[in-house]
């Protein structure tokens, strides 16, 4: 390899010897500063002469290079994550936290006479759920791919406004119709929410803190199960107050926090690292160089920006598909687990009151987020995904067959806990999984929009799965669920060994053809297909 001082044939800049500085592996050649390489060292070179350029003739890139690879100031580093976490973390937990509240309050809703009030019949609750989804994943896709021209934080902020106002007028409805009509405006309102908060939070965290970042939002979807038990067995006690039923009150005081925190967020929310108004411009610039560090290939303007050629290579791309359909089956148990907890555990003992139901769901939802949070962490620091996804599949397995098969009322009531262990673990390590290795704007958005738009989609069959004729056992539900959960442990696993044999190859060289003939913009519009990107 040359010496640095002589930059007219960097070998430092070659795929290889780039995998070796950024990824740890060892040098093409035996030693660095040797002005004779060895016969491996020589063999590489004269490979890929035909398709390396003088990097040091561009300023820009060598900027960008030397930047990515300078050992940030890790005191200075924390001060920003912890600026980050502070100013972000706390208020999209609550905005998704009142979201969910607001879209899944109709299951806590049931057991205080819903049904009755408005004359539902047959499978007409089931319904009325399931149409939420009909709109609700219409959104999600067009929302990814044009974030960052609608101005993420006040479209994320809008939009909480919106559905607050759907939410509470809901309380209001008179008839099965205007049930129907107010859950479709609230999926409408609802869907570009989670796919878009997926988004945002790439913009400020590396690939290797997304899983804990993420589950501050799924804490929020644990903390609606959590919050909305308690408050659905506080409002109980409404019953009958003014006229109206506790259902109404439910729906009436859990709406209006929703418009309250997007006023607020519309303000604090920061757009993206440049406009983020709570760090110091030495504090903007080292989140810029941090982005440029955990995945260089986003780094060129280019990749930053919204390109057809991307939207078409993520549909193109067949893990992208493997990771929605593994997100729809996961899906299915969470929406499940979601809008029946309180009819499945009422069944577990129809003596137990209503109010005392509603309690009962509070503990699960809490073990859930701690599931969850432990796993996470132990993810992010291990730098692995798949096996935890694998887990929590087996763990919720076990939790369906034990509900199916008990017949002691504490056994099936723990049964609920082992669900809860792997719900948000199986859909959530998914979730940041797939974006942590999609290092350009454009495919990462349309993907996210696709995963979470299939993965939504399961609530419109979810609701079916639970009919109100199988009750109190609901075996067809429980039996399918552990079906659709298998098949997302092999998917996890397929996904993994993919991963695991692209990077080997590309550790080896056996991919650096892909740059033979291509021009310098060529090469850098390659994204995660460069040989010198290894998936996560």
């Amino acid at each position: 390899m040359c010496r640095p001082d002589t930059p007219t044939s960097l070998l430092s800049f070659t795929p290889l010897a780039t995998r070796a500085i950024t990824y740890g592996l060892p040098m093409p050649s035996a030693s660095p500063l040797t002005d004779s390489p060895s016969p491996h060292s020589r063999k590489v070179q004269q490979s890929l002469d035909s398709t390396c350029f003088s990097l040091a003739k561009r300023p820009h890139w060598r900027k960008m290079h030397d930047d990515a690879l300078t050992t940030v100031n890790k005191a200075a580093e924390k001060v920003v994550l912890r600026k980050l976490d502070w100013h972000i973390l706390p208020l999209i937990t609550l905005i998704y936290t009142l979201a969910f509240l607001d879209r899944a309050n109709i299951g806590n809703g049931r057991l205080y006479g819903l049904e009755k009030d408005l004359g539902l019949n047959g499978n007409q609750f089931q319904t009325a759920i399931s149409v939420f989804f009909a709109t609700y994943v219409a959104c999600e896709v067009p929302s990814t791919i044009f974030l960052k021209k609608l101005r993420p934080a006040r479209f994320i902020s809008g939009i909480a406004i919106l559905w607050g106002i759907i939410a509470t007028f809901t309380g209001l409805v008179q008839n099965y119709e205007g049930l129907l009509a107010c859950r479709l405006l609230l999926g409408l309102a609802e869907g570009p929410l989670f796919p878009c908060l997926i988004i945002y939070l790439t913009f400020f965290y590396t690939r290797k803190e997304l899983a804990v970042r993420f589950g501050y939002v799924v804490l929020g979807g644990a903390l609606s199960g959590a919050f909305g038990g308690l408050l659905a067995y506080a409002i109980g006690y409404l019953d009958g107050h003014h006229g109206f039923r506790a259902w109404r009150w439910l729906l009436l005081i859990e709406g209006p926090p929703s418009v309250a925190l997007g006023g607020f967020g519309w303000f604090f929310l920061a757009d993206s690292p440049e406009s983020a108004w709570y760090l110091s411009p030495a504090q903007r610039e080292l989140l810029v160089i941090r982005g440029t560090r955990d995945q260089r290939e986003a780094s060129s303007p280019s990749a930053n920006i919204l390109h057809r050629s991307d939207v078409l290579a993520a549909i193109k791309d067949w893990k992208i598909w493997a990771f929605s359909a593994l997100n729809f089956l996961a899906d299915i148990q969470i929406f499940t687990y979601a809008y029946f907890l309180p009819t499945i555990i009422k069944a577990i003992n129809p003596a137990w009151s209503a109010v005392y139901v509603q309690a009962l769901t509070v503990p699960c939802y809490v073990w859930s987020a701690i599931a969850y949070f432990a796993i996470a962490y132990t993810s992010d620091k291990l730098q692995h995904r798949a096996v935890f996804g694998i887990l929590a599949c087996l763990v919720s397995i076990i939790g369906h067959i034990m509900l199916i098969a008990g017949n002691n009322v504490a056994a099936q009531y723990v049964g609920c806990f082992f669900i809860a262990s792997g719900i948000y673990i199986v859909s959530g390590i998914a979730v940041v999984w797939m974006p942590s290795n999609l290092p350009r704007y454009g495919k990462r958005s349309t993907a996210v929009g696709m995963q979470l738009m299939i993965g939504t989609s399961a609530g419109i069959p979810a609701p079916y799965l639970y009919p109100t004729a199988d009750t109190p056992r609901y075996i067809m539900g429980h039996s399918v669920t552990i079906g659709l959960l298998a098949l997302c442990a092999v998917i996890n696993g397929v996904l993994w060994w993919s991963l695991v044999d692209t990077n080997k190859k590309r550790a080896a060289g056996k991919e650096d053809w892909k740059i033979s003939g291509l021009t310098e913009e060529e090469i850098d519009e390659l994204g995660d297909r460069s040989p010198s990107y290894f998936g996560f």
